[in-house]
C-alpha cells in the first residue's frame, strides 16, 4: 500500500510541476524559427579526443612530424590524414544545432499534419504528461514542447531538440494514461538518444562536412535546407533504422515506470496499434517495424519488470481528461 500511495503521489508531483509550463508551446514559433546569422559559432561541448585537429594541422601535428621524421612516408600520411577527417566529420552536433533543425522540422510536421489541434484542455493534458516522463528521462535538462495534432490518422513524431507530437487520431486509440505516457516515452527516446541526429551524421549526402554549426549554415544558404531535408525523408518517408525504433520502445517504457505508469503500457498500445494496421495506413505505420515485431521484442525486455507490479494505469482519468474530450 505504501508503495501504491509513493506512485499515486509521484505522478500527482509530475503533473502538479509540469502545470506550470504547459503553455510553452504558445510561443513555439519563436523559438523554432529558422536561427539568424551569427558572427561565432556555437561553442561545442568537450568530447573525448578533443586532441585529435593536433594530428592534421596544415601538415604538422603528429601526423607531420611522423612524416617529417620519417616515421610515415607521404602516402600513410595521407591516409591517416583523411581518416582523422572522418572520425570528425562524426563529432556530435551541438545543442543550439539541434534545437534549430528540430524546431525547423516541427514546423513541418504542423504544415503537413493538420495544424495544432484547437482544445486546450487536451493539450494541457498531454503537456502535462508528457513533461512529467521526461523529467525522469536521460535528458531532463532540456525543454520539451508537447502538441497534439488536428489529423484522424495515428501518428506520432518526434524532431531534435525537444519537440513531441501526437496525433487526434492516436490519442482516441489509447485506453490509459500508461499507454499515453508509454508513446510519449517512445518519442522522448528518440530525442534523449538522439536519433534522428545519429541518422543524419551518417548521411552519405552530407558526408565530408568537417562540422555540422549554425555558422556553417549561415555561411552557406543550401546547406541547412540540405539538412532539414534529410532529415524529412527519414522521419516522414523512410523512417529510422528498426533498432533505433526498438530502442525507443525500451527507453519509453521505462521512463513511464520510471514516472510511476505501469510497465505495460506501450507494450497494450502496440496491440491496438496492430489491430488498427488492418483497417487502414499511416505514416505512423509505414516508418516503423511492423506492431507485432515491436509488442514481441518489448514483451521480453518487460520480463524485467514484476508484472503484478501496483503501478497504475489511470483509465479513468485518461478517459476524463483527454478522450472523453476529443
Amino acid at each position: 500500500m505504501k508503495k501504491l500511495s509513493l506512485t499515486l503521489a509521484i505522478i500527482a508531483v509530475g503533473l502538479i510541476w509540469a502545470q506550470t509550463s504547459y503553455s510553452q508551446f504558445d510561443k513555439l514559433f519563436e523559438a523554432i524559427q529558422k536561427p539568424p546569422p551569427k558572427e561565432q559559432a556555437a561553442e561545442e561541448p568537450k568530447q573525448q579526443g578533443a586532441q585529435q585537429p593536433a594530428l592534421q594541422n596544415g601538415g604538422g601535428g603528429l601526423i607531420g612530424l611522423g612524416e617529417s621524421l620519417g616515421v610515415f612516408d607521404k602516402k600513410t600520411s595521407k591516409i591517416l590524414k583523411q581518416s582523422v577527417g572522418a572520425l570528425q566529420a562524426f563529432q556530435p552536433i551541438g545543442f543550439e544545432e539541434e534545437k534549430a533543425i528540430g524546431g525547423s522540422l516541427a514546423v513541418e510536421v504542423f504544415n503537413k499534419f493538420g495544424g495544432m489541434y484547437k482544445n486546450p484542455a487536451v493539450q494541457q493534458y498531454i503537456t502535462l504528461v508528457g513533461k512529467a516522463v521526461a523529467e525522469v528521462s536521460d535528458r531532463p535538462d532540456i525543454d520539451y514542447y508537447f502538441a497534439v495534432l488536428n489529423t484522424e490518422n495515428p501518428n506520432a513524431f518526434a524532431t531534435p531538440g525537444g519537440y513531441v507530437f501526437v496525433s487526434v487520431g492516436l490519442l482516441r486509440l489509447l485506453e490509459n494514461e500508461a499507454q499515453l505516457a508509454g508513446v510519449l516515452g517512445h518519442e522522448i527516446a528518440h530525442i534523449t538518444q538522439k536519433h534522428a541526429l545519429q541518422t543524419l551524421q551518417r548521411s552519405k549526402r552530407l558526408a565530408g562536412l568537417s562540422s555540422l554549426t549554425l555558422t556553417a549554415m549561415d555561411k552557406d544558404a543550401g546547406l541547412f535546407d540540405q539538412v532539414i531535408n534529410e532529415v524529412s525523408e527519414v522521419l516522414f518517408t523512410r523512417g529510422l533504422d528498426k533498432e533505433l525504433e526498438f530502442e525507443a520502445d525500451k527507453f519509453g517504457a521505462d521512463y513511464a515506470y520510471r514516472m510511476g505508469y505501469h510497465p505495460r503500457g506501450l507494450k497494450d498500445f502496440l496491440k491496438i496499434l496492430g489491430k488498427a494496421e488492418s483497417r487502414g495506413s499511416s505514416i505512423f505505420l509505414s516508418t516503423h517495424p511492423s506492431p507485432v515485431d515491436r509488442y514481441k521484442r518489448l514483451s521480453q525486455l518487460l520480463s524485467q519488470y514484476d508484472p503484478a507490479s501496483p503501478y497504475q494505469l489511470l483509465a479513468i482519468r485518461y478517459q476524463s481528461r483527454a478522450k472523453g474530450k476529443l
